[in-house]
């Protein structure tokens, strides 16, 4: 949920739907970094198994690379972490990254829903209740 210093933005279909070029490069960019971290995490692994002695001690060589790799893998999460924000700022809120689905805050009447978009979708065309999900999407 939103902090003090962040305000729910709540879009119309129209704002929201012009979102939709740009959200397709941020889940490509988000999946990219994803992809990085899990690499990094692997090679923190492979060090640690690799650079480790039989009495559970890591060598001075294998701590200087798990170092390095840590510090590598602080910068990608926070990178990951500043594109998320920078959805939210926009109005966009990511629910699964590997089927590309966004919602969006709007009104529907005088109700406070989301509008609900999947990366294979040409357009914003559903909507649900805040407590709802995808399974509860309906047309617009």
């Amino acid at each position: 949920m939103p902090n003090d210093k962040t305000k729910i933005k709540v879009l119309t279909l129209e704002e929201a739907n012009a979102l939709l070029p740009q959200l397709r490069l941020d889940l490509r960019s988000l999946r990219e970094q994803r992809a990085a971290i899990l690499r990094t995490q692997a090679q923190v692994e492979i060090e640690e198994m690799t650079a480790t002695s039989s009495a559970g001690a890591l060598s001075p060589a294998g701590h200087a690379a798990v170092t390095r790799h840590m510090e590598n893998l602080r910068l990608q999460t926070r990178r990951f972490e500043e594109k998320l924000g920078e959805m939210v700022q926009r109005g966009a809120h990511l629910k699964d990254l590997d089927s590309g689905l966004v919602d969006f805050y709007s009104r529907l009447g005088g109700e406070v829903v989301f509008l609900c978009w999947k990366e294979d979708e040409p357009q914003i065309s559903h909507w649900h209740s805040l407590r709802g999900g995808f399974q509860n999407r309906e047309p617009i």
